[in-house]
């Protein structure tokens, strides 16, 4: 009886440490590929992806893109991880303040919302903007991850295959099964 007990103590333990997929839990964002971002980690700009090479996955905190010429090939240290969020698209993003040290060794304070899996994989054949050791990129879910099943939906939306009312289900459906 009292292994019983035990182990029905034990298993809540066993499945929260087995938990998959992202999540910001005790000040440390868990990314999909396993990466994971925290105070006092020093995080690696690699350059931007979008038009006029900005970075297309990492925004200043009031939304515009972060121009490439000032931030490729720089730093940020991570003082603070806040407002992690799922877009109604499946994004996630992370709210980063830090401080940023440039090319010419210079720093400033900065505020940063990041798309990080996006950031971190090469989307759609686009090299990573943020450098992560080989082990965390291109790792995607099997199945291909909530997220490509929601933009390949949306596609289907865009494209006339489907309603807008059937998008919305299809969505639901998809976020209800993850």
């Amino acid at each position: 009886m009292k292994k019983s007990v035990f182990i029905l103590l034990l298993c809540p333990l066993i499945t929260n440490a087995q938990k998959a997929g992202p999540r910001f839990e005790n000040d440390t964002l868990y990314t999909t590929s396993g990466y994971k971002i925290y105070k006092g980690q020093i995080i690696q700009l690699a350059s931007g992806t979008a038009e006029n090479s900005k970075f297309r996955f990492i925004k200043y905190n009031g939304g515009l893109n972060l121009e490439t010429q000032r931030f490729n090939n720089t730093t940020i240290l991570v003082k603070k991880l806040s407002d992690y969020k799922i877009s109604g698209l499946g994004n996630r993003y992370i709210g980063i303040t830090g401080t940023v040290t440039y090319r010419d060794g210079s720093k400033s304070k900065i505020e940063i919302d990041m798309n990080f899996d996006r950031a971190i994989t090469n989307f759609a054949n686009l090299p990573a903007e943020i450098v992560v050791p080989e082990e965390f990129r291109n790792k995607v879910p099997e199945g291909g991850g909530i997220i490509d099943e929601i933009e390949r939906l949306f596609r289907l939306y865009k494209e006339g295959a489907i309603t807008k009312e059937e998008y919305e289900v299809l969505k639901k459906k998809v976020i209800g099964e993850n």
